[in-house]
């Protein structure tokens, strides 16, 4: 059973509107392709920001409209609960069958406790389920991966797994870093980025989370200025006072931002503020 928000289909001219804001004039057939290179285009031109939470204290409606408004007609990004929504709805307006899971961002610090602070999609494809992810902006899987592999993926960008974890319920998402890349010879160098379950859930359990996020002083969307997107080789990140810049899994540029926010935001993140 879905609820009322997830069954708020895109019009047709809203569908246009959002393909636009990706630039992809590509097949829209519902397929493992299609998803792969929406993605993509997702990922490389709308950011995770948390701009307006912490530095401009608004409020985060989750309405679809309003995110719809804010990411597709005033350009902006959004933390993850907004992109991932929004591309959820996308993607079932386009016919696929998509739901939101919930899941623990990590990036390798272990810390298995800490509240539950993200939201992927998950998509049902020809008897597959796919893990997708259009909410952090960079290291992110840069396809979909499909929960019924237990070998190592190798997307466009980057390499993953996906791994039944230790607790019930639950699945790893690893990384192949970097390191290993480089020199298969190496020990096998890996970071466990994320835990996610897929148990069903409902537009309605984001609500408390997008408060804590976005209200809590010590959570991260409301306690650090983040901006993130993905680049072809990369991402661009805004971390509190500093820009940074990756490529090919190595920091290359690493500055204060002095005075210099409203430039940067626009120049690598098409954001005018």
């Amino acid at each position: 059973m879905q609820d009322a928000n997830q069954t708020r289909l895109f019009s047709p001219a809203q569908i246009d509107g959002y393909l636009k804001r990706l630039e992809y004039d590509g097949d829209c057939s519902v397929s493992k392709k299609t998803l792969d290179e929406l993605i993509w285009h997702h990922q490389l031109h709308i950011p995770f920001e948390t701009l307006d939470c912490h530095d401009f204290n608004l409020e985060i409606s989750l309405d679809p409209d309003a995110i719809y408004d804010k990411i597709v007609t005033r350009h902006r990004g959004g933390h993850c609960i907004e992109t991932n929504s929004n591309f959820c709805r996308l993607l079932n307006s386009l016919g696929f069958d998509a739901r939101p899971c919930l899941a623990r961002v990590l990036f390798g610090n272990g810390e298995f406790t800490h509240p539950i602070d993200h939201r992927p999609t998950l998509v049902t494809l020809e008897g597959h389920t796919y893990f997708c992810d259009v909410g952090i902006g960079g290291p992110m899987p840069s396809a979909a991966l499909d929960l019924d592999v237990s070998g190592w993926q190798e997307l466009r960008a980057d390499t993953y797994a996906v791994r039944p974890a230790p607790t019930n319920g639950w699945f790893d998402l690893v990384r192949q870093t970097s390191t290993w890349a480089q020199d298969p010879d190496a020990p096998e160098a890996t970071s466990l980025d994320m835990i996610f379950s897929t148990i069903h859930c409902y537009e309605s359990d984001y609500v408390f989370l997008n408060y804590y996020m976005t209200h809590h002083p010590e959570a991260l969307h409301k306690s650090t200025r983040i901006v993130n997107l993905r680049t072809p080789d990369g991402f661009y990140m805004i971390w509190n006072d500093e820009y940074r810049e990756f490529k090919n899994g190595k920091m290359i540029l690493k500055q204060p931002i002095d005075g210099n926010l409203q430039k940067i935001l626009l120049e690598k993140f098409q954001i005018a503020i």
